[in-house]
C-alpha cells in the first residue's frame, strides 16, 4: 500500500461527503432529500474507491477497486434525475418505465466491468506504470466506457437543465437552492472534462466534496427542504377545486386531477380549445367567453346530478416567459347551497308559523279583553288588574314572537329601572310559595323592555319548576371592573342547582331535565341575550342551588332621564 498526495485528498473527500450525506439524511422525510442521500452515497463510494485504487500496489488490487467505484459510477445519474424531478415537481417522469431504462444501463454497465477480461468492453488494456516512485494504473478505454460517459452525461444534463429551467422561472428565495445546486454539480463534471483532456492533474472524483458541500450550504443558508418549489404544484394537484389554466387562444395547458374528477378535463385534453372540452357546461363556457365571475353560483348537470358551481376566472400572466392565459378555479358548493335553500326554507316556515301564532292568539286574546271590560262595568273585581297585565304581556310576547321569526333585531332599547321591571317580571309568574329578594340598587340599564322582561320571567319560572315551590331567589346587579364593559345582572336561588357536566347544555334548544319539559326556556334567555349582545352562563350560587349570570349589560349614560 502506498499513500500519496491523491490518495489522500480522496479519504479527505470521502470523510466530507459522508458528513453531508449523515446531515443531509436528518431530512429524509422531505421531497427530494432521498434521492439526494443517493446521490452523496454514490460519490462516496466513488471517491473512497479511487483512495484504495491509489492506494494500491498491484495490478489486480487497482482493478478491483476500478471496478467498485463503478456501484457509485452508476448510481450518480439516477438519484441526481431523481433529485431534479422531485425538486422541481417533475414527479410524473419518475415512473416504473423511467427507472427500468436507467437501471437496466446501471445493471448492464457493471456486468461489462465485473466480465471485462472475457470481452474488453469498458478496458482495452491495464497496465502499471511507474512514476516518480507512485505506482500508477494506466488504462486504455474500450467503446463501452465512452458510451457509459455519453449516457451518464446525458441523464446528468437532463436533470440539470430541469434545474436551470426552474432557476430561471423561481422565485426570488429559489433562487439561492437551484444557484448553489447547479454550481455544486458542474465542479466535478468541469474537473472530469479537464482531466481526460490532459489539462488537470488532479483526480476528478475528489472534487465531489466540493459538491457536498454546496448542497449543504443549499440546505443551511438558503432552506432547500424547508421551501422547496415543488410545493406550488403540489398543492394545486391536492386542491379540491378543479384548476384550469388555457392560453390567450383559449387552449388548455394545464389541469389537476380535481378538474378530472369535477369536469371530467383531463391531461389528455391539453392543447384543445376549452370551449369544445366543457362543453356540456355551457354556462361555464359562458362565463370563461367573458372572462367574467358570476354573482352567484352557477348550475350544471354533473353525472346526471343537478349541481351548484362557485366559479372564479382571472387572467394570469408570467412575465418572464411571456406567457399569458387565463385561470379557471370551479369549486362544487352544492352542499352549501343545499343547506343554504334548506335554512332559507326553515325560516319561511318558521315566519309563517310566528304569523299564525300571532294571528291565532291575538284572536281569543281579543276575546278576554273586551269580556274583561264588560265585567269591570258590572262590577270592581279583585283581581281584573292582574288579568289586564297579563294581557298586556301576552300582547309583547306576540310582538317577540314576530320579531324573532323575521329575524328583526329589536332597535327599541330603553332606560330601564332594573329593580323595577324585575319586581313586575315576579308578579307575571305563578310562583306559588316562593320568595324573591331583589337587591340591584339603583341601576339604569340599556335593554328591550319585553325581551328583558321574558329573561327575568323564564329564569323565576325555571326556579320554581326545579327548586320547587318554596325556593328562594335572589336578583343581584354587579358593576365590572371596565365601566365600558357595562354590569352583570345574576339570578340564583337555593335549589338543588346544576351539575357541572350539564350547565354547558342547559342552553340548547329542547335540552330539559324534566320529562313534561320543553326546553325552551333558558334557550330563550340565551337567544335574547345574544340579540342584546350579551353573555349567558349557568354556575353555582353562592351558598347552594343555581346562579345564571348576565354579563355585559350596558347601563344608561349619567344623568339620562327614565323613558
Amino acid at each position: 500500500m502506498q499513500v500519496t498526495p491523491s490518495a489522500t485528498l480522496s479519504v479527505v473527500s470521502t470523510l466530507v461527503i459522508l458528513g453531508v450525506t449523515a446531515f443531509i439524511w436528518r431530512y429524509r422525510a422531505r421531497p427530494g432529500a432521498t434521492p439526494l442521500v443517493g446521490f452523496t452515497t454514490a460519490a462516496a463510494v466513488w471517491t473512497a474507491g479511487n483512495a484504495l485504487q491509489i492506494a494500491s500496489t498491484s495490478l489486480a488490487g487497482k482493478l478491483f477497486w476500478v471496478n467498485v467505484q463503478y456501484f457509485g459510477i452508476v448510481a450518480i445519474p439516477i438519484t441526481w434525475f431523481a433529485f431534479a424531478c422531485e425538486y422541481t415537481g417533475h414527479d410524473e417522469w419518475l415512473t416504473r418505465r423511467t427507472f427500468s431504462i436507467l437501471f437496466l444501463y446501471a445493471g448492464g454497465t457493471l456486468v461489462l466491468v465485473w466480465t471485462n477480461p472475457v470481452h474488453h468492453l469498458v478496458r482495452t488494456s491495464s497496465e502499471l506504470v511507474v512514476t516518480d516512485g507512485v505506482v500508477r494504473l494506466d488504462r486504455t478505454f474500450g467503446p463501452w466506457f465512452w458510451t457509459s460517459v455519453v449516457y451518464s452525461n446525458l441523464v446528468d444534463g437532463l436533470g440539470t437543465l430541469l434545474l436551470l429551467r426552474g432557476l430561471i422561472r423561481a422565485r426570488r428565495f429559489f433562487r439561492g437552492q437551484a444557484t448553489a445546486l447547479i454550481v455544486g454539480t458542474m465542479i466535478p463534471w468541469t474537473a472530469s472534462a479537464l482531466f481526460y483532456n490532459g489539462l488537470l492533474g488532479i483526480d476528478p472524483e475528489v472534487f465531489f466534496a466540493a459538491t457536498a458541500i454546496a448542497f449543504a450550504y443549499a440546505i443551511w443558508y438558503h432552506r432547500l427542504f424547508d421551501l422547496v418549489p415543488v410545493g406550488r404544484s403540489a398543492v394545486v394537484d391536492e386542491m379540491t377545486d378543479a384548476v384550469i389554466v388555457t392560453d390567450d387562444g383559449g387552449r388548455l395547458v394545464d389541469t389537476n386531477p380535481a378538474a378530472n374528477r369535477l369536469l371530467s378535463v383531463s391531461t389528455d385534453d391539453i392543447g384543445r380549445r376549452f370551449d369544445d372540452v366543457c362543453a356540456a357546461f355551457p354556462e361555464l363556457v359562458e362565463c370563461f367567453r367573458a372572462r367574467r365571475v358570476p354573482e352567484t353560483p352557477i348550475v350544471s348537470d354533473v353525472g346526471g346530478e343537478r349541481r351548484y358551481l362557485d366559479v372564479h376566472c382571472s387572467k394570469v400572466s408570467d412575465s418572464g416567459t411571456k406567457l399569458s392565459g387565463t385561470i379557471l378555479i370551479v369549486r362544487d358548493v352544492t352542499e352549501f347551497e343545499r343547506k343554504k335553500r334548506a335554512v332559507e326554507r326553515h325560516n319561511e316556515r318558521l315566519e309563517r308559523v310566528g304569523h299564525t301564532i300571532a294571528h291565532d292568539l291575538r284572536n281569543p286574546l281579543n276575546v278576554a279583553e273586551g269580556y274583561l271590560g264588560l265585567e269591570r262595568e258590572r262590577s270592581d273585581g279583585e283581581y281584573f288588574d292582574n288579568v289586564e297585565r297579563a294581557h298586556d304581556r301576552m300582547e309583547e310576547i306576540i310582538d317577540d314572537v314576530l320579531s324573532m321569526a323575521r329575524h328583526e333585531r329589536s332597535e327599541r332599547f330603553e332606560n330601564l329601572d332594573l329593580e323595577r321591571l324585575a319586581e313586575r317580571a315576579w308578579e307575571n309568574v305563578e310562583t306559588d310559595a316562593a320568595t324573591v329578594s331583589i337587591e340591584t340598587g339603583p341601576v339604569v340599564v340599556r335593554a328591550n323592555e319585553g325581551q328583558l322582561s321574558s329573561v327575568f320571567e323564564n329564569l323565576f319560572r325555571n326556579a320554581v319548576e326545579h327548586a320547587g315551590p318554596t325556593v328562594a331567589v335572589e336578583v343581584g346587579w354587579k358593576e365590572d371592573e371596565d365601566e365600558q364593559r357595562g354590569g352583570t345582572i345574576y339570578v340564583g336561588d337555593d335549589g338543588p342547582g346544576i351539575p357541572p357536566t350539564e350547565q354547558g347544555r342547559v342552553f340548547d334548544h329542547g335540552y330539559s331535565t324534566r320529562t313534561d319539559g320543553t326546553g325552551a326556556g333558558l334557550s330563550i334567555v340565551a337567544d335574547i341575550a345574544e340579540r342584546h349582545g350579551w353573555e349567558v352562563n349557568a354556575t353555582d350560587n353562592t351558598r347552594r342551588g343555581a346562579r345564571f349570570d348576565i354579563s355585559g349589560v350596558q347601563t344608561s349614560s349619567p344623568g339620562r332621564e327614565l323613558d
